[in-house]
């Protein structure tokens, strides 16, 4: 096992589509995980979220997120990073819209949609808060021995 580079966690970042978040729950006393997709720019993972428990935890704990990606090829081969940061809503428009786009065609495919307008909740992005989870501190491992153990395991 060893340690990602800089490098190595950026362009894991850039690779990988689907990380987690987690936030502390202070009501209920428990951590709440969950599985995002984003995309990463400048030192950000950018989502987008319909209204629930994340956006509340967000909102409530902005600066105590913590952000999990791993590539994954089997039990001997992978790369993982953690990262801690802080949430930031993007309220502006044009910066919501350009968000948005960075995204793709997975907000706007299926055949009852106009595809310059329209996404899962009607017009892009309606409905959803739209924010960046800045990444203020990484780390990765990575493991490429190959699985050293038996078909017992």
């Amino acid at each position: 096992m060893r340690d990602l580079s800089q490098t190595e966690i950026d362009t894991l970042l850039h690779h990988c589509k689907v990380g987690r978040i987690g936030i502390y729950d202070q009501h209920h006393q428990r951590t709440y995980v969950v599985p995002v997709s984003y995309q990463y720019r400048e030192g950000a993972a950018y989502l987008h979220s319909a209204p629930g428990l994340k956006l509340d935890l967000l909102h409530e704990q902005p600066a105590g997120v913590c952000f999990e990606v791993d590539d994954i090829a089997d039990e001997g081969e992978w790369r993982s990073l953690i990262a801690w940061g802080r949430f930031e809503e993007i309220i502006d428009p044009h910066e919501r819209v350009r968000v948005l786009r960075l995204f793709g065609d997975r907000l706007t495919r299926g055949p009852l949609r106009d595809r310059n307008q329209f996404g899962r909740g009607g017009m892009l992005g309606a409905g959803e808060t739209v924010y960046r989870v800045v990444l203020d501190e990484m780390t990765g491992r990575a493991d490429e021995s190959g699985w050293l153990g038996t078909e017992s395991d």
